[in-house]
């Protein structure tokens, strides 16, 4: 009897690594809590977290620029660098609802870090702040309470990891809507027309 032998085709073997899907949503994810937390970071070593608080309170409109920026930036590099130039208004609204979670939950994540770690306290001390504010002027304890709530609330770790960053995807919702709409573009000659069908 003759032994036979069993051949296997020689192919070579490369290990495919599929690109990761959403590289650019992360990225510019990043760049917005970046910009986030080197504003905080920047008011911390300020002072502007400890007893005076009249700069720090800028911090909102820093986060929503940033989430604005980095939600087109990566709605636009969707549309200009992985679509050719064309966009739906689905796609930048999926592209910019990714950066926005993605956003949301890492700066959740950072601003507990910070009130836990690094500032511990500080909220409180804004609410004191706000509070003489508002006593100044001469408000009463009843118009002194919503404040003086979401004080309490926000300082919880439960409201950073999760109640915060909810609130934060319902921002980023509405600037994608916006920024998706705005930078939409079509292959020309195609319509959504069915009369011209």
């Amino acid at each position: 009897m003759h032994a036979s032998t069993v051949r296997f085709p020689r192919r070579a073997i490369r290990a495919s690594i599929a690109p990761m899907r959403f590289k650019a949503e992360i990225k510019f994810a990043l760049v917005a809590v970046l910009i986030i937390a080197g504003w905080t970071l920047l008011a911390w070593q300020l002072g502007w977290h400890d007893k005076d608080f009249t700069h720090a309170q800028h911090g909102k409109q820093v986060s929503a620029v940033a989430f604005a920026l980095s939600i087109w930036l990566a709605v636009r590099d969707r549309r200009d660098r992985r679509q050719g130039g064309f966009l739906t208004f689905g796609e930048g609204f999926q592209t910019g609802m990714i950066v926005s979670a993605i956003a949301a939950f890492l700066n959740g994540a950072f601003i507990a870090f910070y009130s836990r770690v690094l500032n511990p306290g500080w909220l409180q001390r804004a609410w004191e702040w706000q509070k003489a504010g508002l006593v100044a002027a001469g408000k009463t304890e009843q118009e002194q309470g919503r404040p003086n709530a979401i004080a309490n609330s926000s300082g919880e770790l439960i409201f950073q990891l999760v109640l915060e960053p909810i609130g934060t995807i319902i921002m980023g919702m509405l600037l994608t809507t916006a920024i998706a709409a705005v930078l939409r573009r079509k292959p020309e000659g195609r319509t959504t027309d069915k009369a011209n069908s």
